[in-house]
């Protein structure tokens, strides 16, 4: 695995794969199961994996939660290597946005609902970073995982509307044992807060069997999951919303391929989780 730091460096060595088909996982770090899963599924798709490793400061709203999000940068490099990895890049942030960098990218719905709600800015910041990665990669393929599904949306989204030449591959979420979402974040919660976590995915679950038994209106299979979750004192939600699973757009009444996705604080963290339903499936 070669490893590259400097633009300009990676600039140089990306211009002799002009021949090759070239996959991008961009990541932010602290690599676990799910992002070996995607670099599995990469392999499939090109000659070549480029994973990045970019802890991106303006798509966090937080100071405190930038400088305290996981950082594990010689093991991840062991791990990427041990899984066959070609390409690591991960430059520095000085590097990436420059003293007069005043360039964003920003998708209207995306950036004002949900992710982009409780979290202002970090829309943006995710179609800033990822669109320079692929200015600077031109992979023809990129893979990200259903877990972010706002921003695997809002990615689609923008790599259409500005005609960017790559296809974007989605991973299916990745849970451990108990069915908790894999997560850098998920190394921060004490034994107790995992307990309560691991309730999520059956709140998700309870929504969708909800749906399954007859019930089309959002509203009640929401409630539903709401008030699952209010027996566990550790729990707050942030939000739960329904969404269409193409376009994104707000579900009232269901009768289309659909998203349930929640935000929730464990005592201090903040973790996220969806589920899709597809009629196909029942």
């Amino acid at each position: 695995m070669k490893i590259y730091y400097k633009i300009d460096d990676f600039l140089d060595v990306r211009s002799k794969l002009n021949s090759k088909k070239i996959i991008l996982v961009p990541t932010m770090g602290s690599i676990h199961e799910g992002h070996i899963s995607l670099i599995n599924k990469a392999r499939s798709y090109a000659d070549i994996v480029i994973v990045t490793i970019f802890i991106n400061p303006i798509q966090f709203n937080s100071s405190i939660d930038y400088d305290s999000y996981p950082r594990s940068i010689e093991e991840d490099k062991k791990t990427l290597e041990k899984n066959g990895v070609d390409i690591l890049f991960c430059p520095s942030s000085t590097e990436v946005y420059p003293e007069k960098f005043q360039t964003s990218v920003k998708v209207r719905l995306f950036s004002e609902v949900l992710e982009g709600k409780f979290r202002k800015g970090h829309m943006e910041g995710v179609a800033t970073i990822v669109t320079k990665l692929f200015n600077l990669v031109r992979p023809d393929f990129a893979i990200f995982g259903e877990k972010d599904f706002q921003q695997l949306l809002l990615i689609k989204s923008f790599v259409e509307d500005l005609n960017i030449p790559v296809k974007i591959i989605s991973g299916e979420t990745i849970r451990d044992n108990e069915g908790l979402a894999l997560s850098s974040r998920n190394e921060k919660l004490t034994n107790d807060e995992k307990i309560q976590a691991m309730q999520i995915i059956k709140s998700l679950n309870l929504g969708v069997e909800t749906l399954r038994s007859g019930e089309k209106e959002s509203d009640n299979i929401i409630k539903k999951i709401r008030d699952y979750l209010a027996d566990y004192n550790l729990i707050q939600i942030e939000y739960v919303s329904i969404r269409d699973v193409n376009n994104f757009e707000k579900v009232n009444k269901i009768d289309e391929d659909i998203v349930i996705l929640i935000s929730v604080f464990i005592g201090k963290i903040r973790l996220i989780d969806n589920l899709i339903y597809r009629k196909k499936n029942g």
